[in-house]
């Protein structure tokens, strides 16, 4: 063999012997593999021996024990010798089925919650007892509303509308007036213009002591509209006619009313006289007296705005006073103007003075058409006929009584609706406010699984009901409460070997060790083949290499 044939096979044989233990590698790395497999399957199968079904124990009719799976349909589906347990979430809801569920939602009250149960006689087998109806406190509250709403609306007798203001000659005021004055106006008419300011004196603030001016009270001062001063002694009330006559005293009310400060009376409306007013006061050819004169003479004045308004009658009296002491200064003419005013003034005392007439046709009217409107009593009975239907099935019934308890709270009324006397039934939540049930699906509901990794892992606790006295407060029940207990405590549950998954994971288990006992076998073989080949590998690889060198050697020699 050649040297380059031979380092050849030398190299094909290194690769040979490289990808042999490469080979081997794997296999002892499979190995152990092996071996963890051995482990895996130890553990499930010491878990299977530890593994436990929880069962719940009731007694039949005939006081035979029943043992089955724990579920949630074999804890709370009622049973005639058992206990009624309910299942409750995180949230404190119990845990109902979607029958549970849907009979609650569907009934107005307990009666017809029972009644889906079938523990209530059947309709028309009852009592049929006389009761309060319902409708009638309903009825009589809404019509007592109504009532009062069209009482309220009754016409009054003092309500202004049916009061009319209206200026009389026989009023009360007016006629002292015109007694006491009608001498003094008598004797102004006559050309005597100092009697009418006896008139005027007793008109403004009169103070009388008997027949006579009450001492210390005058003179008194008052100021026009144009600030002229005007004074007032006792003589003007004296020794007027009025006086003379005896009746100073019946002036008395009438000058009280003409300067009251709370009810204040007005001049008498004159569209004329405000017009001629406006008149004079605006045109620029009158002098400023003419204008003066008009103004005091008036039953108008000018205010800052330019407007005419109404003085108040004890103004006016106290500037036809000025103008009566002041006519002469003042360029005017009694007789053909100052009669007229006296004239006038004495038939506007007429209209100050008025009195309130009853407009009794007014009110009679909207009295008839408010009576048209009184409403009807409600024409509801007082009792009406309830049927009693009585529980025929106790157990049961006291059953689905706590059951409904626990779904809505202490109120026979579901929460959220409205009771017999219209209040709306409150509560009837759980402490965060969730309703006090849950729907559970029946899959769930069904699986013993499920139960048990839930009271295993705590996020399912147990209540009972516990006949008690007394009974817990708010609850609606009577004699029993539901009552937190630890699953472990109930006699009624028990656990037992799982016998099925112990016998499944020792069939796993056996066979596990059967597939790695032969491919361990398997794994042996490849590895003494292996180991085989490598020897006869390495014995040619020696042999090639001591070749190679005796050939290097040589050689060296030959060209040494």
């Amino acid at each position: 063999m050649g040297l380059s044939a031979s380092q050849a096979r030398l190299l094909s044989i290194t690769s040979r012997l490289s990808d042999n233990e490469l080979r081997s590698q794997t296999i002892t790395t499979a190995k152990m593999h092996l071996s963890n497999r051995t482990t895996e399957a130890s553990a499930a199968y010491m878990d299977a021996l530890s593994s436990t079904n929880l069962l719940f124990t009731t007694y039949d009719s005939a006081g035979n024990k029943v043992t089955e799976k724990l579920t949630g349909t074999s804890l709370s589906q009622y049973g005639e010798l058992k206990n009624q347990y309910g299942l409750i979430n995180q949230n404190g809801q119990i845990l109902v089925s979607e029958l549970d569920a849907t009979n609650y939602e569907n009934s107005a009250n307990l009666q017809e919650f029972l009644d889906k149960y079938g523990v209530l006689q059947p309709e028309g087998e009852g009592d049929f007892v006389q009761v309060v109806n319902p409708d009638y406190e309903v009825a009589w509250e809404e019509y007592d509303k109504v009532y009062g709403e069209w009482k309220e609306k009754e016409p009054n007798k003092s309500d202004e509308k049916y009061w009319d203001e209206q200026s009389s000659y026989d009023n009360e005021l007016y006629r002292k007036f015109r007694a006491a004055s009608q001498s003094c106006y008598n004797n102004a008419l006559g050309g005597s213009s100092g009697c009418y300011l006896h008139v005027l004196a007793h008109l403004i603030d009169l103070e009388c002591d008997g027949q006579n001016a009450k001492d210390g009270a005058y003179p008194k001062t008052y100021e026009s509209t144009l600030d002229g001063q005007i004074t007032i002694t006792s003589s003007h009330i004296d020794g007027s006619a009025i006086n003379g006559a005896g009746m100073s005293d019946d002036m008395v009310p009438v000058s009280e009313a003409v300067c009251d400060t709370e009810k204040i009376i007005y001049a008498a409306e004159n569209e004329e006289m405000k017009q001629r007013l406006l008149e004079i006061w605006n045109d620029p050819n009158k002098t400023q007296d003419e204008k003066n004169n008009e103004l005091l003479m008036n039953n108008y004045y000018i205010d800052e705005a330019g407007n005419a308004q109404l003085k108040t009658l004890k103004q006016k009296c106290i500037d036809m006073f000025y103008v009566l002491s002041n006519y002469r200064d003042m360029g005017i003419d009694y007789d053909s103007v100052l009669i007229p005013l006296l004239q006038t003034f004495q038939q506007d005392m007429e209209q100050a003075f008025t009195e309130r007439v009853f407009n009794e046709d007014l009110y009679n009217e909207d009295y008839e058409a408010w009576l048209e409107q009184e409403p009807e009593e409600p024409d509801v009975p007082y009792y009406v006929e309830e049927e009693v239907r009585q529980i025929i099935d106790k157990d049961k019934g006291q059953w689905y009584i706590n059951l409904w308890h626990r779904m809505n709270g202490e109120s026979d009324v579901k929460v959220g609706t409205e009771d017999e006397e219209g209040n709306l039934v409150e509560g009837g939540k759980t402490e965060s406010g969730l309703p006090m049930y849950k729907v559970l699906e029946d899959g769930l509901m069904n699986s013993s699984e499920w139960l048990q990794s839930a009271l295993n892992n705590g996020t399912i606790t147990l209540e009972r009901v516990d006949f008690t006295d007394p009974t817990e407060e708010g609850t609606g029940l009577a004699d029993c409460t539901w009552t937190s207990i630890i699953w472990t405590s109930s006699s009624d549950i028990t656990e037992e070997e799982n016998e099925a998954a112990i016998t499944a994971a020792e069939v796993q288990y056996e066979q596990a060790l059967r597939d790695i006992e032969a491919k361990d076998k398997q794994y042996d073989n490849q590895l003494k083949i292996l180991d085989t080949e490598h020897n006869a590998l390495q014995t040619e690889y020696d042999s090639v290499k001591s070749v190679i060198e005796k050939t290097i050697e040589r050689n060296l020699k030959l060209y040494s």
